[in-house]
């Protein structure tokens, strides 16, 4: 699946984007699950020699598998990059068992909000504490490098990262924008989107700021991987939670003219068969979009090229 700009040369080398952990709240193994995965949230990015990785959820151990054997087979030592959009257990409780972290000579930067009550590296190093965990963080062989950013954009290899806080979420996250060659990849799960567009005269100013800053974010994104974990149905009991209606969230990226739509952090409790029914369904919303989006369901082992 391909969604460059137009004025992008068909010769230019894409950019690759895998789905390693596509679940929320708590990875679910098993054989309900097998289609769309069961991992939680992990993402990974790469252009040429340059790997981005979003969130270390479950499903980022694959990934170091994957990038570990990569490293062997072309003798080349690993220089990775993990923006994390929070730090709540399934978004970062895989990272202990990410085997590049354990090569001497990789090179990994970790990047994350700095509006956290403490910092990123205790939070990240009490993880990985004796009480929680066998190995502490210290036996982490690679060149390791926590950082809050500061920065209101940074700049990877030949991507320009933006990022703003979430602030519809308990404890908060972060959305990342990475563009490079005229592409843009929107990276924003875990936000209550159908409390920021909230229907109806009684919007407060702050959410019409929140509303538009969010759709300024998205605005014009070859590929928006987005929290789509409730049903309209469901969203109600679970309002406050910190998570979108698949609904709320197809029709404001389809006013975002937003270009691909990944439906992302997909509910514990929606099995296989249940996300092939709300395909079904959903499909129709986004056929309707104008101007025209492709949506999918995120899907565990999926690569794109964008």
């Amino acid at each position: 699946t391909t969604g460059g700009r137009e004025d992008v040369s068909t010769t230019a080398p894409r950019i690759h984007v895998s789905f390693w952990g596509t679940r929320g709240s708590i990875s679910t193994p098993g054989a309900v699950t097998q289609k769309y995965g069961g991992n939680t949230p992990c993402v990974s990015v790469q252009y040429g020699h340059t790997d981005i990785i979003l969130d270390a959820g479950t499903g980022i151990r694959d990934l170091g598998i994957e990038l570990a054997q990569r490293a062997d087979r072309n003798k080349r030592k690993l220089s990775l990059h993990l923006l994390l959009s929070h730090t709540h257990w399934d978004h970062i409780q895989g990272l202990p068992f990410f085997s590049p972290a354990y090569i001497p000579g990789t090179k990994m930067a970790i990047y994350g909000s700095p509006n956290k009550e403490r910092f990123l590296a205790a939070i990240l190093q009490r993880q990985m504490d004796v009480n929680y965990f066998p190995v502490g963080m210290n036996a982490l062989a690679a060149e390791l490098s926590i950082t809050e950013i500061s920065s209101s954009v940074l700049h990877i290899g030949p991507f320009t990262i933006d990022w703003q806080e979430q602030v519809c979420h308990p404890g908060g996250s972060v959305r990342y924008s990475l563009s490079a060659h005229g592409r843009k990849i929107v990276y924003a799960t875990d936000v209550e989107i159908d409390k920021i567009f909230k229907a109806g005269n009684r919007m407060k100013r702050a959410n019409k700021t929140l509303a538009r800053e969010y759709r300024d974010f998205i605005r014009g994104a070859d590929l928006l991987i987005a929290d789509g974990q409730y049903t309209k149905k469901e969203y109600p009991s679970r309002a406050g939670w910190g998570h979108s209606s698949v609904e709320a969230l197809i029709a404001v990226a389809g006013k975002a003219g937003v270009r691909q739509l990944a439906v992302f952090h997909h509910d514990p409790q929606h099995t296989d068969s249940m996300l092939d029914l709300l395909w079904e369904r959903y499909a129709r919303l986004a056929k309707a979009v104008n101007p025209a989006m492709k949506m999918f369901w995120a899907r565990e082992g999926m690569t794109l090229a964008v």
